[in-house]
């Protein structure tokens, strides 16, 4: 999926938040190319912040840069790098240090599962570094790396992203979500530890929002009202939303949300388990699949099989 092109005549979008909020502020964003990623930079970017977007996809990070409209305040600085790499994270901070000013924003957006399906005795070493080294590890690595120019300005936010699947079951994906608990783990503690110095660190877990990784929801036309079935705000999320979100937790409104996980998924965790039909809410819904032939099964979209 690609963003609409900018027009340049038309005054630029603040999203809600005060023009300004962000002016002076430095940030980092990782996984910047990334659909919720860049959505944080350019909502950051249009409330005057001066944005480091980092991303291995060189691409979407053009792609990225081209989406900021020329009359925002704040300034987008884009880093191809492999953040899963020591060298990758240094190259990151060296942009840092010597662009414009102290890192005041920390986001560290990166996380994938990939492509990891499975039962869990057939994992193996090498996916269990590759997942730790994807969505554990940058965290470890990013945070020490920044917190210092934090400390010393007195002032900072930190935004790890979780997921649903941190919190609750993730069936043949288990190994993925103790990764994920991790990063809760993680913020709680650091942001207990940081707090006394002006840092606030909180994390955010999504589900049900358009991405790369889940294919953007794109399903067939037939499916689309099942949709309210499954997510009790009856729609997917579009990663602004997300994005806004996440400038609340890591702007300056944010001063007495400390070290918390919160979710951003339509409800979905807090229904655990109840659906929504065209009759009433039931914890037993009806799954056809076990009532007709498998091969009618077989040819649906593998995200309704």
């Amino acid at each position: 999926m690609t963003a609409d092109p900018i027009d340049p005549t038309a005054a630029p979008s603040t999203y809600g938040f005060e023009p300004g909020l962000l002016s002076g502020r430095v940030a980092v964003i990782s996984a910047a190319g990334g659909a919720i990623g860049s959505s944080i930079a350019i909502v950051m970017a249009s409330l005057g912040a001066d944005v480091i977007a980092t991303d291995i996809d060189g691409e979407r990070l053009a792609a990225l840069e081209s989406r900021l409209h020329p009359a925002h305040q704040g300034t987008i600085t884009t880093v191809v790098a492999d953040l899963c790499t020591e060298s990758g994270v240094a190259e990151l901070a060296e942009v840092a240090r010597s662009g414009a000013g102290p890192v005041d924003i920390l986001v560290n957006g990166l996380g994938e599962h990939l492509g990891s399906v499975a039962p869990f005795e057939d994992g193996t070493e090498e996916m269990w570094q590759r997942l730790y080294e994807v969505n554990v590890l940058h965290v470890f690595r990013l945070c020490r790396e920044f917190v210092p120019m934090m400390k010393a300005g007195g002032w900072g936010r930190i935004l790890n992203f979780s997921s649903v699947e941190g919190a609750r079951a993730a069936p043949d994906l288990a190994v993925y979500a103790a990764f994920k608990r991790a990063v809760d783990g993680f913020t709680k503690s650091l942001a207990v530890e940081l707090a006394p110095s002006g840092i606030i660190v909180n994390a955010i877990a999504v589900d049900k929002t358009r991405a790369y990784q889940v294919g953007h929801y794109q399903l067939p036309d037939e499916y689309q009202r099942l949709v309210p079935v499954w997510i009790p705000a009856g729609h997917y999320a579009e990663p602004e939303e997300v994005a806004k979100l996440a400038v609340f937790l890591a702007g300056p409104m944010n001063t007495w949300v400390v070290g918390d996980t919160v979710t951003a998924d339509g409800g979905t965790l807090s229904a655990g388990g109840w659906f929504r039909t065209p009759a009433r809410w039931t914890n037993q819904p009806l799954l056809v699949q076990y009532l007709e032939d498998p091969a009618a099964n077989e040819v649906r979209p593998r995200a309704v099989q």
